[in-house]
């Protein structure tokens, strides 16, 4: 997806209550982002929307400092540090910004803020338009450490808004169950479009009285910000509560925002609005930003794919992030994933972790919303081990999901052998693999059952290791939510010294940023 980047002009910046506030001498008169929704059959269309910053507040719904799942409090927090960058380019593009709090509204009587908003003078309501929609998927308002371990006291423990949520002098604070205030302020300062952030999109985020369903019954344009917005729905836990580990906290999210795409609103990514205020951090380097994650002890591919960027892939930007261990708790970890909500392209090579739901929330939702993929070797499985820590996920059909493939293991005896392995004929015209000389060798891989394979998978190389099993696919094609996803079974460190695998491997990462 491609943002419009915008000239915003002068900026002003000044210290006020500890913290950073940039102010635009200049805003934008209007500026164009790419939106997304879905038509009747749930097909994804992506579309400029215009957005004119005069007429247009982000609402933030409902980011609690505390929730009675562990795990979600743990979520909403996770979200601060970038809806804090979002905001303020919000504020710099001249956007107002709405923080919007339920039941915990009186603990900022006091703030100026809060004052100004109460002081909007009312608005006849505006007439209702008779917007519907079907209610959100589920599973709604489960506990999200997992299903052997859930937090059961569902009281109410919020007291304030997360405290590291940034409040800015020139902000409002409302009363989230009081949708009359926002459609004063609505009124009094022509704003005709909301852009929505916070929690949940399943249930505040669309029902509470400044929600987007009511808003957009009283005629408003409402957007989510879909990265900046999180349904609470369950870890391992189908809609009917049975046990199903492919359903993740993310993987629920991810449900929910198709649900509002096709039946309630349009959604856009904070990347825009970070991108338009000159703040995305690239600075003077526009390479693609590829992100390497590895998570895996056998195959060494947090030393050879840095050796691999390193030769073959000078014209990107690189990141490479590591699990903290090969064995014990380090190994369910991989810190900074964060970066993948600026990524251009993940490089996934993993096996059988189950990262923190905070962790996976990053990882899921980049793979998720339809970003290029290039996966190696072990990732058929992944995130999926025997058994997961409380507040960690397992993700049980990415294979089948995401890579297109049933990863069913390999024959114990091909792992003294390696396999060979060819191009088809029918796929010589592939960018990936019509210039590969040669393009038939010997790999030091042992081959991987992976069959059946799933519709819409591209298969370009072939392998076997003896005439005791049949050959399988090795390098294919797949796409997944409309992004283009690449694997290939191969990996062993042998396999980098080859200038046929290295060929391949640096066309696939081209072929699935759109250069190739």
């Amino acid at each position: 997806m491609k943002n419009v980047c915008v000239v915003v002009g002068l900026v002003v910046v000044f210290a006020t209550a500890g913290f950073w506030v940039a102010k635009a001498v200049e805003p934008p008169a209007a500026l164009t982002v790419v939106s997304q929704r879905r038509d009747g059959q749930g097909v994804r269309i992506r579309e400029p929307m215009v957005l004119q910053p005069a007429k247009t507040a982000v609402v933030v719904i409902d980011m609690w400092d505390k929730h009675w799942c562990e795990t979600y409090t743990a979520r909403v927090a996770n979200l601060v540090p970038r809806m804090n960058r979002a905001l303020e380019a919000a504020r710099k593009l001249g956007m107002g910004v709405v923080f919007a709090p339920s039941d915990v509204v009186d603990f900022y009587r006091d703030f100026p803020q809060r004052k100004a908003m109460l002081a909007v003078p009312r608005h006849p309501e505006p007439k209702r338009v008779g917007f519907r929609a079907p209610p959100p998927p589920g599973p709604t308002d489960c506990c999200e450490c997992g299903p052997d371990q859930p937090c059961k006291d569902k009281g109410k423990v919020w007291t304030r808004q997360h405290p590291d949520l940034k409040i800015a002098p020139q902000d409002w604070i409302a009363d989230c169950n009081n949708g009359q205030e926002l459609l004063n302020l609505c009124a009094e300062r022509g704003i005709d479009t909301l852009l929505y952030m916070g929690v949940a999109s399943n249930m505040c985020v669309q029902f509470r009285s400044m929600g987007v369903r009511n808003m957009k019954d009283h005629g408003l344009r409402v957007v989510v910000v879909a990265d900046l917005v999180e349904a609470i729905t369950s870890n391992g836990l189908d809609a009917a509560g049975k046990k199903d580990l492919n359903f993740t906290p993310a993987g629920g999210t991810a449900r929910v925002q198709r649900h509002l795409e096709q039946f309630v609103c349009p959604t856009i990514e904070s990347r825009s609005l970070i991108d338009a205020a000159g703040m995305s951090g690239r600075g003077a380097d526009p390479r693609p930003h590829v992100v390497f994650v590895t998570a895996e002890k056998e195959y060494e591919t947090h030393r050879t794919l840095p050796e691999f960027a390193k030769a073959c892939l000078g014209e990107f930007r690189t990141t490479f992030l590591n699990a903290t261990a090969n064995e014990g708790e380090g190994k369910d970890s991989v810190p900074g994933l964060e970066v993948l909500d600026d990524a251009d392209l993940l490089v996934l090579s993993a096996r059988r972790r189950a990262l923190p739901v905070v962790q996976m929330d990053h990882l899921e939702r980049y793979i998720r919303s339809g970003k290029p993929l290039v996966a190696l070797r072990t990732s058929t499985a992944a995130f999926q081990p025997k058994e997961a820590p409380r507040g960690h996920v397992i993700w049980d059909r990415f294979d089948r999901e995401v890579l297109g493939c049933n990863y069913a293991g390999y024959n114990s005896k091909s792992r003294l052998t390696g396999c060979d392995v060819w191009r088809l004929p029918e796929a010589a015209n592939h960018p990936i693999v019509k210039n590969l000389s040669p393009d038939r060798w010997h790999s030091p891989s042992w081959i991987y059952r992976v069959r059946p394979m799933s519709e819409g998978v591209t298969v370009l190389m072939m392998g076997r290791w003896s005439d005791a099993d049949p050959e399988e696919p090795v390098a294919w094609t797949h796409h997944y939510e409309g992004g283009r996803v690449f694997y290939i079974t191969l990996g062993h460190p042998g396999d980098f010294d080859m200038a046929p695998f290295r060929q391949l491997l640096a066309n696939a990462v081209r072929w699935a940023l759109g250069k190739l």
